[in-house]
């Protein structure tokens, strides 16, 4: 049964368990991230992502400021619902809450969507992928564009030089497929890397599943780096949980590799 309690926390503070008040000091007081002001592009940060990877959202913020991107936060980000109980009604397969949440999510995302509205917004970007199919599934309750972070980096980078191997995971979105049929954008952080001169890319299977420990083996079996890179807000966090006692092994967003091949 969905927690209402979770529901309370998102129609009060946009958060499905807290104030909002961590989040925003993380983005907008420690990195500088602007908010609620007029834009072209607002950010989709998304729930828990700023708080378990600040780090990958400063080299983002360094990337859209170095290409010269016209972006904001919203005030008042209100969340999916994927994560708070989207997810659990879609694994347990309780079609009650299913319904309940196919109810839910729409009025949060209007939400958002007014709020861009309101600041001139043209585009919304999301960076968190468990937000991302909720978003694809009601893009038709808005006329902003809907765009993934690679897509909106993919927009205004040109190249960069780093001069390093890496491997790629694109993920395989095993639970998004669940949700929405509409076929997920990963030709743009491909694009990406194929602008930085001087990098070697090894692709993973994205028909492994991460979530799957036999998939999982087979996906660092075939690592042949120092450094994976990935766009998936969740395979970033499992793979960093199975690597993340070798000291060998980093595990990276896209962001911080674009970032480096900036930097140069």
């Amino acid at each position: 049964m969905i927690d209402e309690k979770a529901i309370e926390n998102i129609r009060q503070s946009g958060c499905t368990g807290a104030t909002g008040e961590r989040k925003r000091k993380v983005l907008v007081d420690d990195i500088g991230f602007p908010i609620n002001k007029k834009a072209e592009y607002a950010i989709i940060a998304g729930c828990f992502q700023p708080e378990g990877m600040p780090h990958v959202f400063r080299a983002f913020k360094n990337v859209l400021d170095h290409l010269k991107v016209d972006y904001t936060l919203l005030d008042k980000e209100y969340c999916c619902g994927w994560l708070a109980f989207g997810q659990m009604a879609v694994i347990t397969k309780n079609e009650e809450d299913i319904a309940r949440f196919k109810e839910l999510s729409p009025e949060f995302l209007a939400q958002n969507f007014k709020q861009a509205k309101e600041l001139g917004v043209r585009s919304i970007v999301l960076f968190c992928s468990a937000c991302e199919p909720n978003y694809t599934n009601y893009k038709d309750l808005t006329d902003l564009e809907i765009i993934t972070f690679p897509q909106l980096i993919d927009r205004y980078f040109q190249g960069g030089r780093l001069k390093r191997k890496i491997d790629y995971y694109a993920g395989c979105y095993r639970f998004r497929r669940r949700i929405t049929d509409i076929p997920v954008d990963t030709v743009a952080a491909m694009n990406i890397l194929n602008k930085i001169e001087g990098l070697e890319v090894n692709p993973l299977d994205g028909k492994l599943c991460c979530n799957i420990p036999p998939h999982m083996e087979q996906l660092t079996s075939s690592i042949k780096s120092d450094t994976v890179v990935n766009i998936c807000t969740g395979c970033y966090y499992a793979l960093k949980a199975k690597l993340g006692g070798n000291p060998n092994i980093e595990v990276k967003m896209l962001p911080e590799i674009v970032w480096e091949a900036i930097e140069g």
